[in-house]
């Protein structure tokens, strides 16, 4: 689908109930010229409601998570994983912890809040707070990893008597109880259990508390936290309580991040950003905030349905600001619906002052609620409506389709690219050409890659566009030396058009600059599509440099990366994208092979080359044919991407692969024709690892490691059977 050009960017902040719904409305509901992106650095956003269940084991990480880069793209936003460290209103400009900048000219706010450690002495050393989520969960994982080796008791201890401290302590009690762990379990609350909440409620739920084996120390106030245990303040007690734990849960307290108030909108004592009924700031009219994050007039609880109430509001008035039409108030409704966990299928219910209901049918009826819930970002998900795309004021191809010299000189200001010695003329000279003064006892090595976005996101497209360039010279053992960019960028109005040019190079650069490779200029195009590919410039001298040609009889061969970056990247096309995959496929893809090169440059290989476009299986076959070797491949022994098999298994293949296939006619394979790894195999590998032959594997494997570098020996090299009319040996073996 052709997405129209854009002249206005809207920037959503955080992943939260209101910025999930609110890209649901703006899909079914499109703004003409309105491009929109979500920021945040967890492509998973928990859904607090079903969270305690996670915990007691009711649901899986699949059931209780939105999707984030699955939801952007069915909702055609764009989606920028990274964490924001600063925001400057006056202007109007992110700053992200990828190093790299993000403007906007409108911005929602639905960060949420986080419990405030730094108010207990400890606390930040020694507890683990229930937000952020993928946090808190990876670390409770590891807990009971741990105790599966250990015998005894385990002692959990959670702070805050609130709603959330309340399911948290009877889900954990509900885990370990799964588990057959015996356990001590505390509940710490500063004041009464459940404040805020009707007496039948708190009495129901104490009743639970003690029935799970739950100790209550309620009026207990933690005055300190040590490595293993909890000091308490109880009552008229001179000395602290002292209260030993194994794993220490912060539930209380919340704060809103810091960079809020240092950005100078106008927020609570909390840090949260005031907003007017509108959920708009009072010192900015292009700042929104909802959720948790938000102070709104008179205050409300920091509770989820406030959030999904907000949405409608939020995306109604965001529309209406681009589009200069008057905003409508949100009234925040008197009484709503609590539904609280009660450890296992059991629940505890009630509506304000009413009366009290509870047990497992409430359970029940609490679960059809959250599963339908999330179903609007699983099963539901909107068609996106496409925008009207404007037939007038076509775009010549003159003067090479340059872009703007405004958009352009806007996007170079603020790049400082490392500068190494030889470069007489660069990007900063402004001259019509570059000028390096090359070393004469060194050999030029040069190479270029151009390859469209697969991704909306500039900044990581430059840097694995970047990355995908160097890593030919690296398979060659050259030091980058310098760079020429060719981008394109999509039509957009200028100020736009220079937003993404910044950041696709800002990200380009910062990968250059870790490489000592100096950007020495460059052309930029406007086309159909973003686009960007490097000229890439390496030195060595000619006696270290690496081929493909000298592969021996013996060698080990070595697989620096996963596969399976193809196949991830075809299953945007396909619908059938997740977001842990794709995380892990981009963190795959941003892993420099310089770090592999210099791990393994006093070793000698004796062949290396780089696995991208072919394949593994056409780049070893290529290896093969220029050594006038054969190979053994041990199927088993290939790293593969999280979820790689299971798109395979879906039908998700990559556009090249039947052009890269062929080679397994050229080869033995001793696989199944269903066997989903052949797909894997010959799968296109957007900046992939490096294939080395090696005397000795194991060395290689520690030189790497001791890198970081996660290799694996996958085969070895084996003497040409000149009978045979292939190059290449396939079998399946799990190891040497």
């Amino acid at each position: 689908m052709m997405i129209p050009p854009a002249d206005q960017d809207l920037v959503l902040v955080g992943g939260g109930h209101s910025h999930a719904l609110v890209l649901r409305r703006l899909a079914m509901k499109p703004v003409p010229g309105l491009r929109v992106t979500l920021v945040s650095p967890d492509s998973l956003a928990a859904y607090s409601g079903m969270l305690p269940g996670l915990v007691a084991g009711h649901y899986d990480v699949a059931q209780t998570h939105v999707d984030l880069r699955r939801l952007c793209q069915a909702t055609g936003a764009r989606y920028v994983r990274a964490r924001v460290t600063g925001l400057t209103p006056a202007a109007r400009q992110l700053r992200l912890d990828d190093g790299g900048t993000l403007a906007y000219d409108w911005l929602s706010l639905d960060v949420g809040a986080t419990p405030d450690l730094a108010a207990v002495p400890g606390a930040a050393e020694h507890a683990v707070p229930v937000k952020p989520v993928s946090d808190f969960h990876r670390r409770w994982q590891a807990l009971l990893d741990r105790l599966a080796d250990r015998s005894g008791p385990v002692a959990v201890t959670v702070v805050g008597g609130g709603a959330g401290g309340t399911e948290m302590v009877l889900a954990v009690a509900r885990a370990l109880r799964r588990r057959n762990r015996p356990a001590v379990l505390t509940l710490v609350t500063a004041g009464p259990l459940l404040p805020g909440y009707s007496a039948g409620v708190r009495r129901r739920l104490a009743r639970r508390l003690a029935d799970a084996g739950v100790t209550l120390r309620d009026h207990a106030r933690a005055r300190r936290v040590d490595a293993d245990r909890l000091l308490l303040a109880e009552g008229e007690r001179p000395e602290p309580t002292s209260l030993p734990h194994d794993f220490l849960l912060w539930c209380t307290g919340v704060r809103a991040p810091a960079w809020l108030a240092d950005s100078g909108l106008p927020c609570d004592e909390r840090g949260f950003v005031q907003v007017e009924t509108t959920l708009r700031s009072p010192a900015d009219p292009s700042v929104f905030a909802a959720g948790d994050c938000a102070a709104f007039p008179g205050g409300l609880p920091k509770a989820g349905v406030y959030a999904v109430r907000e949405a409608a509001t939020l995306a109604r008035n965001l529309a209406a600001s681009v589009q200069g039409r008057p905003l409508k108030a949100y009234r925040p409704q008197r009484r709503f619906l609590s539904l609280l966990s009660a450890g296992g299928r059991d629940a505890v219910g009630s509506r304000g002052p009413g009366p009290t209901l509870s047990g497992g049918w409430v359970w029940r009826w609490k679960d059809r609620i959250d599963r339908a819930f999330m179903a609007r970002f699983e099963e539901d998900l909107p068609t996106m409506k496409p925008a009207p795309v404007p037939a007038d004021d076509p775009r010549c191809a003159g003067c090479g389709a340059k872009v703007g010299a405004g958009a352009l000189a806007e996007a170079l200001a603020d790049l400082h690219p490392w500068v190494r010695e030889g470069i007489e003329a660069g990007v900063d000279q402004a001259d019509d050409a570059a000028v390096l003064r090359w070393p004469a006892s060194r050999r030029l090595v040069q190479s270029l890659d151009y390859f469209p976005a697969f991704i909306d996101e500039p900044h990581l497209f430059g840097r694995i566009a970047a990355l995908h360039s160097l890593s030919d010279l690296y398979a060659m053992n050259a030091a980058p030396h310098s760079a020429l960019a060719t981008v394109c960028l999509p039509r957009h109005h200028p100020r736009l058009q220079g937003r993404d040019l910044k950041r696709l190079m800002a990200g380009a650069v910062a990968e250059l600059d870790r490489a000592r490779c100096t950007l020495v200029g460059g052309h930029t195009i406007e086309g159909p599509e973003m686009a960007a590919g490097f000229t890439v410039n390496g030195a060595a001298p000619a006696e270290a440099l690496w081929r493909k040609d000298g592969a021996r009889p013996g060698d080990a061969l070595v697989l620096t990366k996963p596969l399976g970056t193809g196949i991830q990247l075809a299953s945007l096309m396909h619908g059938a994208a997740r977001g842990p995959w794709l995380d892990a496929a981009f963190d795959a893809m941003l892993a420099s092979n310089g770090d592999a090169r210099d791990a393994l440059d006093g070793l000698r290989p004796h062949a290396c080359t780089d696995v991208t476009g072919f394949g593994l299986l056409g780049h070893l076959l290529e290896v093969c044919e220029h050594s006038g070797v054969d190979a053994e491949l041990w199927v088993d022994a290939v790293p593969l991407l999280p979820g790689t098999l299971a798109l395979v298994e879906r039908g998700v293949t990559s556009t090249l692969k039947p052009a890269n296939d062929q080679v397994l006619a050229r080869c033995h394979p001793d696989l199944d024709a269903a066997d989903p790894r052949r797909a894997v195999l010959t799968d296109p590998q957007t900046s992939g690892g490096l294939l080395f032959a090696c005397a000795d594997g194991d060395a290689a494997l520690a030189a790497l490691r001791r890198a970081g570098v996660n290799a694996a020996v996958i085969g070895r090299v084996t003497v040409k059977n000149h009978k045979a009319l292939a190059g290449l040996s396939l079998r399946v073996r799990a190891s040497c």
